[in-house]
């Protein structure tokens, strides 16, 4: 069966229709590869920082607080002019002034991080430099699992993009929260 297949496939292609299909199919591919990199933003790699991104379900309003921190490094001789920085299809938001996890019997506020945040309106990375800012968003979704998967996507001014996966944790301080609450009962 499988002799049989492959000796049709190879009838067909050596016809003249079937040397245009994988002409064509070979372009294709091709150009996808080379569409792709040209979409990329050139010189700019980026990584993130485990210390200082995690995500808390808020009680005020029944959203997730999402704080990613990005290390940005600018490899190219021109400067990057970030325009965007999406998270899964959403948009960085203003922060609160402060975050608090309120548990059974006590009150902890959080800290954001030290480092710079990105500012919605443009963020630029001159050339040959590291950067490091932090990103707040807000979701609507609401979990109780202590790991999101989702992909950030970095836009620039030119509409070039940058991606890469993030795996974010719950902040470890709403764990232990939990786990309180949990052995009270």
């Amino acid at each position: 069966m499988l002799q049989e297949l492959l000796k049709q496939l190879q009838q067909f292609l050596s016809t003249s229709t079937g040397a245009w299909t994988l002409f064509g199919l070979v372009s294709f591919v091709v150009l996808a590869i080379v569409y792709h990199r040209m979409r990329q933003i050139p010189g700019l790699t980026v990584e993130s920082i485990e210390d200082d991104t995690w995500f808390i379900n808020r009680d005020d309003n029944h959203r997730l607080a999402i704080v990613v921190s990005l290390h940005l490094t600018n490899k190219s001789g021109m400067p990057i002019r970030l325009r965007n920085c999406k998270l899964s299809g959403y948009s960085p938001k203003e922060p609160p002034s402060e975050l608090f996890l309120e548990g059974h019997d006590k009150t902890i506020p959080l800290e954001y991080p030290k480092h710079e945040r990105f500012s919605v309106s443009e963020h630029i990375i001159n050339p040959y430099t590291e950067q490091r800012f932090w990103v707040y968003y807000q979701s609507k979704l609401v979990t109780m699992t202590n790991m999101i998967r989702t992909p950030i996507i970095l836009k620039d001014a030119n509409r070039k993009r940058k991606s890469i996966q993030l795996a974010i944790p719950r902040n470890m301080q709403q764990i232990l929260l939990y786990r309180e609450s949990a052995m009270r009962w």
